[in-house]
């Protein structure tokens, strides 16, 4: 594929819009050396989809040859232009209100929580909104690399194995989101169901 239209720029990857079909995008990796994250994001997605179908997009299983390299081929969320959807945090900076995805964002965290999916980058450039009525709003979670990426520097990463150790910190993480819009966090009787409902991680 010749590569040619750059959507959006990240921390590693590059993404680009699929030079055939408008309803897809290809991510690159910036560095060769991070070219394995994209096939882990594959993985990724095949491993979590029964659980967040409805939450994230679909994506090949296999990379694809490129004038930039190789890449992973996936769903583009668009808005009612066609154009790429925004992201949380730019629909927010356009005026609109968090109350017109909370129910989504409830749905999806309380799905995290539920199924002992740990994901930790829950930063607002990792969701996309899309949807023309406030009532229609859909809400997508798009990097999941992320997925028992803890993001510290740390040797034995024991979260990555105890759950308990892995519910502190995104449970953590996830109050932290809510306190930064304004909202009273709903689960807090969830997260003390879950924290000692089980010792090891499962999904992984």
């Amino acid at each position: 594929l010749y590569l040619h239209g750059l959507i959006g720029k990240g921390g590693i990857r590059e993404c680009y819009r699929h030079p055939f079909r408008k309803d897809k995008c290809v991510k690159i990796a910036q560095k060769k050396e991070w070219i394995p994250e994209l096939l882990r994001e594959a993985q990724t997605a095949q491993l979590i989809a029964p659980y967040l179908n409805d939450f994230i997009i679909d994506y090949d299983n296999e990379l694809v040859e490129t004038n930039k390299g190789p890449g992973l081929v996936c769903t583009l969320v668009c808005d009612d232009r066609g154009g790429p959807a925004p992201t949380l945090g730019t629909f927010l900076q356009r005026g609109n209100s968090i109350s017109q995805v909370e129910r989504q964002l409830n749905s999806f965290i309380n799905r995290l929580i539920s199924c002992d999916i740990f994901f930790y980058d829950l930063n607002l450039g990792n969701f996309v909104v899309t949807g023309s009525h406030p009532k229609s709003k859909k809400l997508f979670f798009i990097d999941l690399k992320s997925l028992h990426k803890n993001g510290y520097l740390g040797f034995l990463k024991m979260e990555r194995y105890i759950a308990p150790l892995a519910r502190i910190i995104m449970f953590r993480r996830i109050r932290r989101l809510y306190r930064s819009f304004g909202l009273q966090f709903p689960m807090d009787e969830l997260c003390r169901k879950k924290m000692l409902s089980s010792f090891w991680v499962t999904i992984r």
